[in-house]
């Protein structure tokens, strides 16, 4: 049986594709799209299967960063994984994008607090604390300004390592709120990598769902369809 996995990241205004064979990425595609998801989608998809010399019948799933995000790209990334297993026969494994992101940045210790944030807009982010690559609270939407809630009590004095496309939009708000804990690394606005999202996929293949029982997970509904009260 074939180990190959197409994973398709489009949570963010960055847009990507990679193909993996086990936790062996052979090709990797991945461009700063905004809002053009549906436009390049495709074509980065083509290119890392040429790349590899594979073609949709090799795979044997796929994996999809399934949220939370931009609702739209959510939706085009989880549509076009779809279309793909629908044709294909195969099965199709979630992946929650803060996961993706944690995954992102190279773990230096597996007890660093680490709060991978992406934007939520209204002066808002997603975010869940992870210990190293373990995650070890629900993903949230929390005022920036109010994010040391997630990382313990006044008590704790380990730095907090925070990174994400988030992370310099809301820099002011997440110092007054961390202090000296607040840690970001080099280049903080790190965004999900396809390649980070293939070896999660692989890693939890047992968890792979029928492509009709999937939809993109949200956090919060966007406000066109949010019920009248």
């Amino acid at each position: 049986m074939s180990d190959l996995l197409l994973a398709i990241e489009t949570s963010s205004i960055w847009t990507g594709a990679a193909l993996a064979r086990g936790e062996e990425i052979l090709a990797e595609r991945s461009v700063k799209s905004r809002s053009r998801h549906n436009e390049v989608l495709a074509g980065l998809i083509r290119e890392v299967m040429r790349e590899a010399g594979k073609d949709f019948t090799d795979l044997s799933v796929l994996g999809v960063s399934i949220g939370p995000g931009s609702f739209t790209a959510l939706r085009i990334g989880l549509l076009f994984a779809k279309g793909i297993a629908f044709a294909h026969c195969l099965k199709i494994v979630p992946v929650m994008t803060l996961d993706v992101l944690n995954a992102s940045l190279e773990i230096q210790d597996d007890l660093e607090f680490r709060l991978p944030v992406l934007d939520a807009y209204k002066d808002e982010v997603f975010t869940a604390l992870y210990k190293g690559p373990r995650r070890v609270s629900e993903p949230v939407i929390v005022d920036p300004a109010f994010i040391s809630a997630l990382a313990g009590s006044s008590v704790h004095t380990e730095p907090v390592t925070v990174f994400g496309p988030a992370s310099l939009k809301y820099e002011g708000p997440l110092r007054a709120s961390l202090g000296k804990r607040l840690h970001m690394p080099e280049n903080p606005q790190i965004a999900p990598t396809p390649s980070a999202l293939a070896l999660l996929a692989w890693q939890r293949r047992k968890d792979a769902q029928d492509p009709s029982d999937l939809e993109p997970f949200y956090l919060r509904m966007p406000d066109a369809k949010k019920p009248k009260s």
